[in-house]
């Protein structure tokens, strides 16, 4: 059965994501994506999905290290000449594709069922005021009736697999780490959480729907 409280990751778990969309993204504008994304699975590595971690540039803006202003003009200057900010913006979040509605449906079923959620991301600024203007909004949904609370990277200035993210948002969610259950699509970040206490489930996107593990479980 399900604990009465679920963390929810949102890129790749809730939110569809387009990795290949934000490559041509970058190389639209000129950007040579290596500046913000390596293969890298080492110990401490902060993955954008399973197999792809940050580079220090996109490290530093999830953790809310720069602003968005400081971002656009370090790599600005990096685009073809003549490319605008507007023309940068849409090219970073190309990565974005939607979070299908019955997703949502599902977790505000979860909280009319008695069930606590919440949601921990590793994201940023530019991302996170798209999803709140185009996804959360959508057949008059809201962050607030969706999620008892949302803890983000770039306000917590930490970022999932560090281990200090799952202990602050445990003690700020006031329960046990064992009531908890953690859903992430990237194996290093379950795999701190379980050090931590936390129930985890590894979502396998290439295998499975949100939507079939929580279904499961429920019925577990």
């Amino acid at each position: 059965m399900l604990p009465r409280n679920i963390i929810f990751d949102l890129g790749g778990v809730l939110l569809d994501l387009n990795v290949q969309g934000m490559l041509e993204g970058f190389a639209s504008v000129g950007l040579d994506s290596r500046a913000f994304l390596a293969k890298d699975d080492s110990e401490g590595a902060t993955p954008v999905c399973e197999g792809m971690s940050m580079g220090k540039l996109l490290s530093d803006y999830q953790t809310g290290d720069i602003s968005t202003e400081q971002l656009i003009d370090t790599i600005l200057p990096q685009c073809n000449e003549g490319t605008t900010p507007s023309q940068l913006i849409d090219a970073w979040n190309r990565c974005i594709r939607t979070i299908p509605r019955e997703r949502l449906l599902m977790v505000r079923s979860l909280r009319e069922k008695g069930y606590r959620t919440f949601m921990l991301s590793n994201t940023n600024d530019l991302h996170w005021q798209h999803l709140l203007a185009h996804d959360f909004a959508q057949e008059g949904f809201s962050v607030d009736e969706l999620f008892d609370r949302v803890f983000l990277s770039q306000e917590m200035h930490l970022a999932k697999p560090d281990p200090e993210i799952y202990r602050q948002v445990v003690c700020e969610i006031g329960a046990q780490a064992g009531e908890c259950l953690f859903v992430d699509d990237a194996r290093v970040n379950v795999d701190a959480a379980a050090r931590e206490g936390l129930q985890t489930r590894w979502l396998d996107v290439k295998k499975e729907d949100i939507l079939q593990l929580i279904s499961g479980e429920m019925c577990a």
